[in-house]
């Protein structure tokens, strides 16, 4: 298997990927400006605040009243540029948007992404990093889920050791036990193939490519917006055309996003 290391982690090499991992997920979820929207909607209760910026930490320097009509132009993250009738420009966040009329009289259905849109997600997609049998692994996944309990996930991993490097793909089913629960346990199952090449001249390492069973554990735990951590250990048993099977632990650790 990958040649074990003595001093564990690239640390620095793995928080700097985690960080540009992160800043992608942002970037897919979190997009710049939306194409001009031009909707119009009606404030349904006594008044909304508008901000001068997108974020609560801008002053409001607006009081759209019950009945007054905005126009939405543009959005950004969870905030929306509108103007009035008065053509007044400013911002408002999506919860206060919510408390909008559409053309149909009924309440504008948008809201901002909380724990109730995590436990009945649909998609989930992250990127993870940990130790595979004393060598790093990076591993990049997404997941389906059919019901709150159960979903198919697909995973990819480059594995980095001291003198051999490997490529793995892997499908799994995961159970998660209390998905209503904001730190939440799961189980795993699943199997795959691991490609090892060799990179040394001085260690007699053979490319080979397997096949792989792996069973696992872990943790969901919710942390705001679209946003989960996810800390996750596996024993993988590699199916060796040798005598013995070999067998692995991987632990992980990673940031995920929902949808």
């Amino acid at each position: 298997m990958l040649h074990h290391k003595a001093l564990g982690f690239k640390s620095r090499q793995l928080m700097t990927m985690l960080v540009i991992a992160l800043l992608v997920l942002l970037a897919l979820h979190r997009p710049a400006y939306a194409e001009e929207l031009y909707a119009r909607v009606t404030v349904a209760e006594a008044y909304i605040e508008i901000h001068t910026s997108p974020g609560r930490g801008y002053p409001v320097f607006y009081i759209a009243e019950r009945g007054e009509t905005l126009l939405v132009l543009k959005q950004k993250t969870s905030w929306y540029k509108v103007r009035t009738e008065k053509n007044i420009e400013g911002w408002v966040s999506i919860n206060d948007l919510g408390l909008t009329l559409d053309s149909s009289n009924e309440l504008v259905n948008i809201k901002a992404p909380d724990k109730e849109s995590f436990i009945n997600r649909k998609w989930e997609s992250g990127f993870m990093v940990g130790d595979f049998d004393g060598s790093d692994v990076m591993s990049v996944y997404a997941g389906y889920h059919f019901t709150r309990n159960l979903s198919m996930e697909v995973a990819l991993s480059n594995i980095y050791g001291d003198h051999s490097d490997g490529h793995a793909a892997s499908v799994s089913i995961v159970h998660q036990l209390f998905p209503q629960w904001r730190v939440s346990p799961f189980f795993t199952i699943g199997g795959g193939i691991i490609d090892t090449n060799s990179r040394s001249n001085l260690v007699a390492t053979k490319d080979r490519s397997e096949n792989t069973a792996n069973v696992g554990a872990g943790l969901r735990i919710y942390l705001d917006d679209r946003f989960l951590l996810r800390l996750q250990y596996k024993n993988h048993i590699i199916l060796t055309n040798r005598d013995d099977d070999e067998e692995v632990d991987e632990w992980k650790i990673g940031l995920s996003v929902f949808y």
